[in-house]
C-alpha cells in the first residue's frame, strides 16, 4: 500500500464516518478560544471547560483581563496544570493583544505565536478553528496516532506537521486535526489502544506489526539518546569487566526472583472492614456513614506526589459520572489532615482525603507492605483501590492502578 492509498483510505473513512468534528474545549468567541487553548497545555480538555465558565464571565475581553494581574487570574485557573505560568502568559497575552493588535486576534501563524504562551501547536489551533486556514496541530494524540497508522514517519511535533499538511487536501486540514485528536482521545490510546474496536486497522501499520518502531517514536516525550563514547580496552581489563558484570548480572536476577511485591490478604467478597477518621476538613468519616451506597476506597502513597496527584485529578474530574452511579470517593493515605486540605484545595477535589496518620486503616486493609521503585525495595503504603458495594462487601479490589485513567478503570467495572 502506497502512502498515498493510505491517506486516501484514512480521510475517506473520516469524511464518511466522522463528518463534523471540532475541538472540545468550550468557547464563544476567538478570544475565548485562544484562552482556553493556552490554558489546555498538558491538561484536559474536561478540565479546563470546569474552569473557564467564571474566567471568561470576569474577564469576556482582552482589555478586561490586561486590566487584570497574574495573582487574580490564578485563583481562577489554580486546579490546572502549571497555573504559575500559565496566568501570567494570559495576562501578558492580552496586554499585547491591546498594545499591538488592537484587541484582535491576529490570524497569521507567525503573529499569534509572538503572544506569550502561544506555541506552534496552539497558533495552528487558533488559526484553524477561527480563520479555517490550512494549519495543522500536532498535540501528542496527532503524533501517536499519525506516526501508529504510518501516515508519517517523525521524531518531532514539526516533522510530523509538515508531513501531513504534504498529503492531506488543503480543505481537509483543519478537520483532520480532530479526527486524529479524537481518534487517539477514545479508540488510539496511548498505553492501551482499542485495535479490536478500530475501524482504521486497514490501513494501520502498527496494527498490522503490534509493534512500535523505535526510531520514529509515538510520543512527544521521548528524549534522544546520547551514544557512548568507545573506549579501547585492553584484553585483561575486559576480561575484568566481564567478570564484574557477570556478577552484577547475577546479583540483580537473585534480587528479582527473591522479590515479591506485597498485596493485600482482603479477597472479593469479604466484608470491608469499618472504619473511622478524621478527613482534610477536620471532620469524622466512617464506612458506615455511607450505608446503602457504593464506595470507592482509594488508598495512595503521598500527597502531592506526581502518582498520586494524577490519580487524585482522574477522580476529580470523573466525579459526576461517578456519583451517577452511586458512588462515593474516599481517599486514605498517612499523610495529616493539614497535607490533605493544601493538596485537596490546590486542585478542587470534591471528595473526603482522610488522614490515616496511624496507619489503623491502612492495617486493616493490608495494604501496607514491601515494594519496588526504581530498582529500590522498601515498605510503604501498596496503591490499591477497593471498590465497596451497598450492603459493605468487596466488590472489586483494583491493584494495578493507572493513575491517569483511574476513574474509567473505575466505572468500566459498574
Amino acid at each position: 500500500m502506497t502512502v498515498a492509498e493510505k491517506y486516501e483510505g484514512v480521510i475517506n473513512y473520516f469524511k464518511i464516518n466522522v463528518p463534523i468534528a471540532e475541538t472540545e474545549l468550550q468557547y464563544s468567541n476567538p478570544f475565548e478560544l485562544l484562552v482556553a487553548v493556552i490554558l489546555s497545555a498538558q491538561c484536559t480538555d474536561k478540565r479546563i471547560n470546569q474552569v473557564t465558565p467564571k474566567l471568561f464571565k470576569d474577564f469576556p475581553t482582552a482589555e478586561v483581563m490586561a486590566a487584570s494581574n497574574s495573582d487574580t487570574i490564578f485563583s481562577y485557573i489554580r486546579s490546572v496544570s502549571y497555573p504559575n505560568n500559565k496566568a501570567k502568559h494570559l495576562v501578558n497575552m492580552a496586554n499585547m493583544l491591546m498594545s499591538d493588535f488592537n484587541g484582535i486576534i491576529p490570524s497569521e501563524i507567525n503573529e499569534l505565536v509572538k503572544l506569550p504562551g502561544v506555541g506552534r501547536k496552539t497558533a495552528n489551533v487558533v488559526a484553524s478553528v477561527i480563520y479555517n486556514k490550512p494549519a495543522m496541530a500536532v498535540d501528542t494524540h496527532v503524533f501517536r496516532v499519525s506516526n501508529r497508522l504510518g501516515l508519517t514517519k517523525a521524531k518531532t511535533a514539526l516533522a510530523s506537521e509538515m508531513q501531513l499538511i504534504k498529503h492531506i487536501p488543503k480543505e481537509n486540514i483543519a478537520t483532520a486535526h480532530h479526527w486524529l485528536i479524537l481518534h487517539g482521545r477514545y479508540t488510539c490510546l496511548a498505553r492501551s489502544p482499542k485495535c479490536d474496536a478500530c475501524q482504521l486497522t486497514e490501513w494501520c501499520t502498527f496494527f498490522k506489526t503490534k509493534k512500535i518502531n523505535k526510531n520514529f517514536p509515538h510520543s512527544l516525550s521521548h528524549k534522544t539518546k546520547v551514544m557512548p563514547v568507545k573506549k579501547t580496552i585492553k584484553p585483561t581489563e575486559q576480561k575484568k569487566e566481564t567478570e564484574k558484570a557477570t556478577v552484577k548480572s547475577k546479583a540483580k536476577e537473585e534480587t528479582k526472583l527473591k522479590f515479591i511485591a506485597h498485596t493485600t490478604s482482603l479477597k472479593v467478597g469479604d466484608k470491608a472492614p469499618e472504619f473511622k477518621e478524621k478527613n482534610q476538613e477536620g471532620k469524622l468519616i466512617s464506612l458506615a456513614d455511607y450505608k446503602g451506597k457504593n464506595v470507592i476506597l482509594y488508598f495512595y502513597p503521598k500527597d502531592s506526589t506526581p502518582g498520586c496527584t494524577m490519580e487524585a485529578c482522574s477522580l476529580r474530574d470523573d466525579y459526576s459520572a461517578l456519583t451517577k452511579k452511586n458512588f462515593i470517593t474516599l481517599g486514605v493515605s498517612a499523610d495529616d489532615e493539614k497535607s490533605h486540605l493544601k493538596f485537596a484545595t490546590k486542585h478542587e477535589l470534591p471528595f473526603s482525603l482522610l488522614a490515616d496518620t496511624d496507619m489503623k486503616i491502612i492495617k486493616a486493609y493490608d495494604v501496607w507492605g514491601t515494594k519496588q521503585f526504581m530498582g529500590k525495595i522498601y515498605d510503604g503504603i501498596i496503591r490499591t483501590t477497593f471498590v465497596i458495594n451497598d450492603k459493605g462487601i468487596i466488590k472489586h479490589i483494583i491493584t494495578d492502578v493507572k493513575t491517569k485513567e483511574h476513574a474509567n478503570q473505575i466505572l468500566a467495572l459498574s
